[in-house]
């Protein structure tokens, strides 16, 4: 007997990207056979969610706070968000501007439900990550490319942005520091990109949860220039700020009218976020102090990370001013980055996400992220430069 068919929405959510993950996922059930391998795949800091936040979750829970909450998030959290962004971007930030999602992710697909459909064209800038495509595309609206340079540390080039826009165009995703690549947009390059926006009435959709990562310049939000905002949405979360990946706590900040359509869409799609997350999420904005104490220790990995992938003639990578990763083009060992990937986690026990979800020009990368100590993933870079020096060799 056959099934019955799905929506279409379920072809558009299926694409090539929502494979990317599938090494990461053979590696964890090799994990948990007793395999000893260095799963440098999911973004998830090898860090602990700070105590007293952990803290204020017990208490949120032991008070009862286990009752629904409001559609856009209880208003304590949604002001404190707005002090938090208030202070990161040096402007006023209301909390009424603010609503409380299921994670950056939920915050963005339920972005792009709100304002793009079928007959718009959203533009990303490629190297993407890997959930950009069916976020765009669910609700029908078409994926815009623009290819970035690694000769150029992937830099925003306005001009190749403005060279694909069209009278379709509703959107373009800037994401800062990125994933993939761990580039950061300049000061100049986020006013330009937002006047540029405003002044064409696109919207700018800014994934900031990388932003307590970057390692040499300060971060610099679009959310910052108050005169542009009506065509800003921030993405955010405490995911990588706080360690807090399995909380699920995002937020997205954005003009009145699209609020109360994020509120609407919320009220269909989950109902509002549990209380106790909500409350432990107050305590950790509210701790400045970790995300500093965080930082140093990524920018460490890093630099240990990289040292290490250098000893290798044949790997060519931009090194990340931000982020948890390094995309690594490793096409000089004769394997894309799929083979790559593959026959790297069966010969030397090392899980790294393969470049063909971060766009059709990047099927000969690896992502690898500095997500654990340094002795680890110096070890790690140490069996990636063997691997790749062997199969040159070969070639």
């Amino acid at each position: 007997m056959g099934h019955k068919s799905l929506s279409t929405v379920t072809e558009r959510i299926s694409g090539p990207a929502s494979k990317a993950w599938d090494v990461g996922d053979e590696a964890a059930r090799r994990m948990l056979k007793g395999a000893d391998i260095i799963h440098l795949g999911v973004g998830d800091p090898d860090l602990d969610t700070p105590k007293p936040v952990r803290e204020a979750l017990t208490k949120a829970i032991e008070a009862g706070k286990t009752h629904y909450a409001p559609i856009p998030g209880e208003y304590a959290l949604r002001d404190t968000i707005a002090n938090h962004a208030s202070w990161l971007y040096n402007a006023p930030v209301k909390a009424e501007n603010v609503i409380v999602c299921n994670g950056a992710q939920g915050a963005i697909f339920a972005t792009f439900q709100c304002i793009a459909e079928k007959g718009d064209e959203v533009i990303v800038l490629e190297p993407y990550y890997a959930t950009y495509p069916a976020v765009v595309t669910a609700g029908g609206a078409t994926m815009v490319s623009v290819e970035l340079d690694l000769e150029e540390d992937y830099k925003l080039d306005i001009e190749k942005i403005k060279a694909a826009v069209t009278d379709k165009t509703k959107a373009i995703i800037i994401n800062s520091p990125s994933n993939p690549a761990g580039a950061v947009i300049d000061r100049i390059a986020v006013k330009e990109i937002a006047k540029f926006c405003y002044d064409n009435q696109i919207w700018l959709v800014s994934d900031e949860v990388y932003w307590s990562h970057c390692f040499e310049d300060d971060h610099i939000s679009p959310y910052a220039h108050i005169e542009y905002r009506d065509y800003i949405i921030v993405i955010n979360s405490l995911s990588k700020s706080h360690a807090m990946t399995g909380w699920r706590m995002g937020w997205a900040i954005g003009p009145d009218h699209f609020i109360a359509a994020m509120t609407n869409y919320s009220q269909a799609a989950q109902f509002g976020i549990n209380q106790f997350v909500q409350n432990a999420a107050i305590a950790a904005l509210k701790d400045k102090s970790t995300t500093g104490e965080f930082n140093a220790i990524f920018k460490g990995q890093r630099d240990a990370f990289c040292e290490g992938l250098r000893q290798s003639n044949h790997l060519s990578f931009s090194k990340p001013r931000g982020g948890m990763f390094v995309l690594l083009d490793v096409s000089a060992s004769g394997l894309n980055g799929e083979e790559f990937a593959w026959r790297l986690l069966d010969e030397e026990n090392v899980a790294v996400v393969p470049g063909f979800g971060f766009g059709e020009g990047f099927s000969h990368t690896i992502r690898i992220g500095y997500l654990c100590d340094e002795e680890k993933l110096k070890e790690a870079a140490k069996r990636i430069v063997r691997f790749t020096e062997k199969l040159a060799h070969q070639g």
